[in-house]
């Protein structure tokens, strides 16, 4: 039983970036240190919300 999510928070764009290993591996790090997955993390940094660790 899911309840529906407003419109404003449901997620049906899909971005697509390219990074090289270095970037990848700085997401990930920074990501974890945070608790967070890479995802979540980027979510977090577009709503203007710093993520920390």
């Amino acid at each position: 039983m899911s309840r529906e999510k407003p419109e404003k928070d449901v997620r049906n764009v899909p971005i697509t970036v390219r990074l090289n290993e270095e970037e990848h591996q700085k997401l990930k790090q920074c990501a974890a240190a945070c608790g967070l997955s890479a995802a979540e993390f980027m979510h977090q940094l577009c709503k203007g919300t710093a993520p920390q660790p």
